[in-house]
């Protein structure tokens, strides 16, 4: 008689099972009926009283299920960062998937099914099931050739001890893992479980290897591998491995700890450790970050080795080595962060003890360390205060020249050192503030700090028809030299403005007094030096009268159903009387830069310091073009402005303020494009007659299909006068003699199967040479990423041959899939930090 295939249902205790041999002497089973019946009994009472589980309780479920190594750096194989989603999904093309019906309820409840070809039972003691021996208890199902059922009653123990010991081609799965072995041990009371010789593979995610022994104990919260292997490559590929004599994982608190850690290329070790700690989860670990490195012909080979700390759980920092072979000693970066009830903030120190280079090019200056500090904090208390720091300060002014950091540029020009508190309340807030400037151009180092700033607004709406606001404030400016003047001044600025507004256009009238009073101090040597007439004591009162109207008329496009297009004619009429300001120093004002929206602004310069007489009329109109979807495809914008009578403030430093002309002086127009979903233009172009030349324009065509794919060409243009005009500072340097004029383009594209460059290029047609040339090429693969980069980019200037300075980077990197989480290209940031960022025309 051929044996019959058994299956028995069994709640957690071991059920009698009694298996007598058949007539044609196979073990055909036969399992004791009321056995049977009472475990039916007990499971259909477990499902009737136990109710279905939410969504979080079956989360909080399978991270008790024992899963060997599932969760083994599970955290750092996916994220919910910048994941490329056509690769991931091809990753996990290649990996198993749990595809049976995930089942709800505590484990431990869930009645155990047991399938088996043959069984014999010696109750209550044992019970043996062979041949293709399945058992399956919720989502983990268990598979072996033979399985042994022991229970034993412990002394001093109310229950008894039960292990279960699985022999052949023993094959363990639920929703997490995949194991097997030619063996495996498990007790059912604690949960622990070895399996020896096995392998395992991550379910729905990539992650597999092998070990001697693989061990669960403490509850499921830990797993120990004996000589354990770990790999995100698919099955078959073991490109990088990571080997252990021991690893611990530790669910609870997200870390595993390797020790005797090796890594390895293919068959070969490249890398040591005694220890490794890795984390692997949410949760905020110590431990050494991966490591970073490039070449430059500023710095030659540079290393990184950052080191992670988790002070507290509203504390950190992180703890850099950076070596740097040309400067002859290791730089130290270090940051800290902090969450408290007073805000939330970051805090970064870089000391570099001793510098080489910068000895043999500074021998006068005697201290050799370079150091950067930033100290950034936003906070609230009690609803009403406000606190705020905003502090960047370096060692010298070519600190940025010489070390790459994301907290400054050599760029920027300056590095600001700002604190203020405020209180808030509707209607009303005041901010007292400290603001310091350190000027990195060595030529103009000379700065105004503001110690203190006082600055009160006063708003109040719907008085009648009329709005009312009343702004105030009191600064002392203080340079960083001896010789420049100083002052105290004090300025009020009371404001009433009539809105009236429909449908289809407004009207705002506003009237407004702006006195200010100087009390300036260092005055007389200055004159004398400099020929100028600043006085001690100066009164300033100018008034202010401005009518602004914009209207909207909207139709329907013949040529394009759905479309609709505005047309928004503006006007604005503004007047303030001359008053001669060269009795005053120029502490903190400049000209804005100017676009279509600058055209009606009501200051020529910005800070109070000079405020130019204005008896002018700015006229100009903006047409849209909107889809069905009322998506913006096309605007365009075009102003100007007509001075009745010159604009001036009396000082002769102004350059175009010898123009006497009147009329039609400044122009300005802007456009946009949204040529499809995936082509855009951009463009806008400013000319004024004072500086007898377009003062800017700039324009821009790109091409975007997706976050990897976009091609860009642009063209920038800054005039030398309105360089000189806007930037005092900059305009002093050499290397804005001739103004600013570079065209050049960007772009990001895969170009095979898994391969993809990135590029950008920018010639400065000024001096018929590149300004910025970079270049990327990565190679991304379910297994591991690699990028090869070179930039050539602007560094400064060289005074002694009045040449631009240019820094040569050769950067190499490797990522490895389960070791990082980005499955994404990383071009548009590459991009962006770019010494000429990208920005995106769409």
């Amino acid at each position: 008689m051929p044996s019959a295939k058994i299956c028995i249902i069994i709640p957690v205790i071991l059920c009698r099972a009694q298996a007598q041999p058949s007539s044609g002497g196979s073990k055909a089973g036969r399992i004791n009926t009321s056995a049977v019946k009472v475990s039916k009994l007990v499971s259909e009472r477990l499902h009737a009283e136990k109710p279905l589980m939410t969504e979080q309780q079956i989360q909080r479920m399978k991270k008790r299920i024992p899963t060997l190594l599932a969760t083994m750096i599970s955290a750092a194989l996916y994220s919910q960062y910048g994941q490329a989603a056509d690769l991931a999904s091809q990753c996990k093309l290649g990996i198993p998937s749990y595809n049976r019906p995930l089942v709800t309820g505590e484990t431990n409840n869930l009645p155990v099914t047991i399938n088996a070809d043959h069984a014999k039972g010696n109750y209550p003691d044992d019970a043996v099931f062979t041949g293709s021996v399945d058992v399956q208890q919720g989502n983990s199902r268990l598979q072996a050739d033979e399985m042994q059922l022991h229970q034993q009653q412990a002394e001093g123990q109310a229950d008894p001890v039960r292990t279960v010991d699985a022999l052949g081609n023993v094959h363990y799965d639920d929703n997490q893992v995949i194991l097997k072995g030619p063996k495996a041990w498990a007790n059912l009371n604690t949960k622990d479980t070895n399996v020896w010789e096995g392998d395992y593979q991550m379910v729905g995610r990539q992650g597999r290897g092998t070990a001697d022994l693989m061990k669960q104990r403490g509850e499921n919260r830990y797993t120990i591998l004996d000589n354990g292997t770990f790999t995100s490559c698919l099955p078959g590929s073991d490109t990088w491995s990571v080997v252990g004599s021991e690893v611990i994982h530790d669910r609870e608190e997200q870390v595993a700890e390797i020790w005797n850690a090796r890594f390895k290329l293919g068959p070969v070790p490249v890398f040591y450790s005694p220890y490794l700690q890795l984390p692997i989860g949410d949760k905020r670990r110590s431990g050494f970050l991966i490591p970073n490195a490039k070449y430059s012909t500023t710095n030659y080979f540079e290393f990184y080795l950052p080191y992670y700390w988790n002070i507290a759980p509203n504390f950190d920092a992180t703890i850099t080595p950076h070596y740097i072979h040309k400067r002859g000693n290791v730089q130290w970066e270090n940051e800290f962060r902090y969450l408290t009830q007073a805000g939330i903030g970051l805090v970064e120190f870089d000391y570099l003890p001793s510098d080489k280079v910068y000895e043999n090019e500074y021998p006068a200056d005697g201290d050799r360390h370079r150091w950067l500090f930033y100290w950034r904090h936003a906070g609230v208390m009690d609803e009403v205060w406000r606190f705020n720091v905003d502090y960047t300060k370096v060692s010298d002014p070519t600190y940025f020249n010489d070390f790459t950091s994301k907290y400054g540029s050599s760029t920027d020009g300056y590095a600001t050192q700002i604190f203020s508190a405020g209180y808030w309340i509707e209607n009303f807030n005041a901010t007292v503030s400290t603001k310091q400037f350190q000027v990195f151009d060595t030529q103009t180092q000379s700065s105004y700090s503001a110690e203190p700033q006082l600055d009160v607004n006063f708003y109040q709406n719907d008085v009648g028809p009329f709005d009312t606001r009343v702004y105030a404030q009191a600064v002392n400016f203080v340079n960083t030299t001896d010789y420049m003047p100083e002052t105290t001044r004090v300025h009020f600025e009371p404001t009433i403005n009539l809105p009236l507004s429909n449908d289809w256009g407004s009207l705002n009238t506003e009237a407004k007094v702006m006195a200010t009073h100087y009390q300036q101090t260092n005055i007389d040597d200055f004159n004398a030096t400099y020929r100028t007439h600043y006085e001690s004591s100066v009164s300033r009162v100018l008034p202010q009268f401005k009518v602004d109207g914009k209207m909207v008329f909207e139709r329907d496009m013949n040529w394009s159903e759905g479309f609709t297009q505005t047309l928004e004619p503006r006007a604005q009429y503004l007047y303030v009387p001359y008053r001669d300001q060269s009795n005053i120093n120029n502490y903190d004002s400049s000209l804005l830069q100017s676009d279509y929206s600058g055209l009606f602004r009501d200051r020529t310069y910005g800070g109070l310091d000079r405020i130019a007489s204005a008896n002018q009329v700015t006229t100009g109109v903006t047409s849209r073009i909107y889809d069905q979807e009322a998506v913006e495809r096309f605007n365009v914008s075009v102003g100007q402005i007509y001075y009745f009578t010159e604009s001036r403030t009396g000082d002769d430093n102004i350059q175009w303020e010898k123009d006497k002309n009147t009329g039609s002086l400044v122009w300005a127009g802007d456009t946009y494009w949204r040529i499809s979903d995936r082509w855009g233009l951009r463009g806008g172009v400013q000319y004024d007659t004072r500086l007898n030349n377009v003062a800017t324009s700039s324009s821009t065509l790109e091409y975007r299909r997706d976050e990897d794919r976009l091609l860009q060409l642009s063209y920038r243009y800054a005039s030398p006068e309105y360089i000189q005009a806007t930037l005092p500072n900059f305009a002093t340097s050499e290397q804005y003699n001739e103004g600013i004029s570079q065209v050049g383009g960007a772009a990001s594209w895969p170009i095979v199967d898994r391969w993809s460059v990135v590029g950008a290029y920018y010639f400065d047609t000024n001096t018929s040479k590149p300004a910025d040339q970079m270049v990327g090429l990565q190679y991304n693969s379910c297994c591991y990423a690699i990028r090869v980069g070179y930039e050539r980019k602007l560094n400064g200037w060289d005074t002694s041959n009045n040449q631009s300075k240019y820094d040569k980077v050769i950067g190499f990197n490797i990522e490895l899939r389960g070791l990082s989480s980005n499955y994404g290209l990383g071009t548009q940031q590459m991009l962006r930090s770019n010494i000429l960022p990208y920005r995106s025309s769409l």
